[in-house]
């Protein structure tokens, strides 16, 4: 063999092994690893899929507990009460404007209200739980835009669309620039969305095309140049539909085992099986009476037959909750909600996992609400502001700074405290040290800052004019915050004038309920003698922190020579 063979079948042998490792463990074709994928361009996998992904996602909603929990999870989690409107509208040179801001928040509710809903018949925030539940089914929603001939506040409205409705039929011709994918007309260059071609009635062939910017689409972007969305249950069809049929056949046994009270024998089964009759009949063909007692049969012997009780099987499984548990949480991770709050169980949860659990839930949420917010409640408002500074008079100037006056902040509504005594104490901790803003903590909560200073100046007014005053927190404890858990009452010294004349001693300390009430029983005690005076001395100062001129006055002669403090 000269060198140039060598050299090929050295690069044949070398180009096999590569062929076999590809460099990766996880890409080798072995025979224990016969992984058979396909790379294909996004749209065309969603092409194929789509459909059937949406049939079997609607279907397991419609019938499969945990996925119908797991919808309404994701709404609730998404919208709850709705997102809080707020807007921070200034003026052309720059100033704010507080006056127009008002009555942009006034009016935008209003028509959330009353005019949001093209049918009629939803709240703006009921079309927000209507979008998580498309998104959470079909992994996507739609909505166009659409003019009111009656209306309260403007003649602005929204349609929802159903996926389905997008169709390829009447969608034209592809050309070199225009290209057509699932109902969508897009630019092949630059992927812009150019419009939608939807059905009408979802049935006919009688197409409409909508301009892309009369129409809102929103879903989650995976990979770039996807044109439709994807159920975010997809990983988890085949996992629920496998605990689904599991369950169903652990009950379907339970069901039969339960059925049969007891098995009769006989040392002659082809002379008697043979003529008995079905069971539950009045009588056999032999005549031989049967009767049922409650949803149990009885069945008169017949000589040479005995009877025998069964035994109850085992059902369920020792493997069904344990099988259950892991597909739940399969579930649970695909749609990225805790999976106590899928399943419901909370057995062997804690206050700490607790609050890691919803803290991963709450940073895992806030690209879904950044979604929300940025390709469905900015855009809706966006066209709503267009459309009165159209037909209202109170926005000066808004085509000449329309990104000023259309600022806006959508507050999330707050996700209840898992310790409501704890996070109160952080945020008042915090906002004393300078780490956190009241503005900041407010919003944290679901509220709106401005709303909360008016509900306080209201709630003052009103108390005025009653004459009624309420106590403030005292200085020593607006200085640590981590002290407000009771009531704090004081403990005056008799022998300081100050007090008597309404002042503050600076040197006594303020003792909650619990404190004072352990306080007593330590005297109490060495009252009667169960404490030795000294013992009860250093127990005042290391529990309370008095001095030991303080312990002594406040024992007097309790635990001496016989002598009870009584006082």
């Amino acid at each position: 063999m000269g060198v140039l063979e060598s050299i090929r079948s050295w690069r044949v042998r070398r180009a096999r092994a590569l062929l076999r490792n590809w460099g990766y463990d996880g890409a080798s074709l072995s025979e224990a690893n016969e992984w058979h994928t396909v790379n294909e361009q996004i749209n065309w996998l969603i092409g194929r899929a789509s459909p059937r992904l949406r049939a079997r996602v609607r279907d397991l909603v419609r019938n499969f507990p945990l996925f119908a929990r797991g919808v309404n999870v994701y709404t609730a989690y998404m919208v709850g009460r709705g997102a809080r409107f707020q807007s921070l509208a200034v003026h052309p040179d720059g100033s704010p404007a507080y006056e127009v801001r008002r009555r942009i928040e006034d009016r935008f509710r209003a028509w959330m209200e009353q005019d949001a809903d093209i049918s009629g018949g939803l709240h703006f925030y009921e079309l927000q739980q209507l979008l998580c539940r498309q998104i959470m089914e079909c992994g996507e929603g739609l909505f166009t835009f659409c003019r009111r001939s009656h209306y309260h506040v403007s003649p602005l409205a929204l349609m929802p669309i159903e996926a389905d409705r997008l169709t390829e039929l009447g969608g034209g011709r592809d050309t070199e620039r225009v290209g057509h994918f699932a109902g969508v007309e897009y630019d092949r260059l630059t992927g812009e969305k150019l419009a939608y071609h939807i059905m009408n009635d979802g049935y006919s062939a009688d197409v409409t095309r909508v301009p892309a910017d009369e129409m809102l689409h929103v879903y989650q972007h995976l990979r770039p140049g996807q044109l439709r969305g994807v159920t975010p249950f997809a990983p988890a069809i085949l996992t629920a539909r496998a605990m689904s049929q599991f369950v169903e056949s652990e009950l379907d046994a339970a069901r039969k085992a339960a059925k049969y009270l007891a098995i009769v024998t006989t040392d002659q089964p082809d002379v008697y099986q043979a003529a008995r009759g079905i069971a539950g009949a009045k009588k056999t063909t032999q005549g031989t009476p049967i009767e049922s007692l409650e949803n149990s049969i009885i069945e008169y012997l017949r000589p040479g037959e005995d009877i025998r009780f069964a035994e109850g099987a085992s059902r369920p499984g020792d493997a069904f909750d344990r099988f259950n548990r892991f597909a739940a949480r399969m579930v649970a991770v695909s749609i990225d909600v805790p999976y106590e709050v899928l399943s419901g169980d909370y057995t062997g949860i804690n206050y700490s996992t607790s609050k890691a659990s919803r803290g991963d839930a709450l940073m895992l949420l806030k690209p879904h609400h950044f979604m929300m917010q940025n390709r469905f409640s900015m855009p809706v408002f966006r066209h709503w502001l267009d459309m009165e500074a159209l037909t209202q008079d109170y926005l000066p100037g808004y085509w000449l700074g329309r990104e000023g006056y259309q600022r806006c902040m959508w507050i999330p509504a707050g996700m209840p405290s898992v310790d409501p005594q704890r996070d109160g104490r952080a945020d008042i901790e915090a906002i004393a040290a300078g780490l956190k803003s009241p503005q900041e903590a407010i919003l944290g909560r679901g509220g709106d800052p401005e709303e909360v200073l008016d509900q306080l100046a209201e709630w003052q007014r009103m108390a005025d004019e009653r004459g009624v005053t309420f106590g403030q927190v005292s200085e020593s404890l607006s200085g640590n915050p981590a002290a407000l858990e009771d009531q704090p009452v004081s403990m005056p010294s008799e022998e300081d004038p100050s007090t008597e004349e309404g002042g503050t001693n600076e040197t006594q300390e303020l003792l909650n309920g619990a404190q004072v009430t352990s306080m007593v029983d330590v005297v109490s005690s060495v009252s009667a003698g169960e404490i030795p005076h000294d013992t009860g001395v250093k127990i005042l100062e290391t529990a309370f922190g008095l001095t030991h001129d303080e312990a002594e006055e406040l024992l007097g002669d309790a635990g001496l020579n016989g002598g009870s403090n009584a006082e």
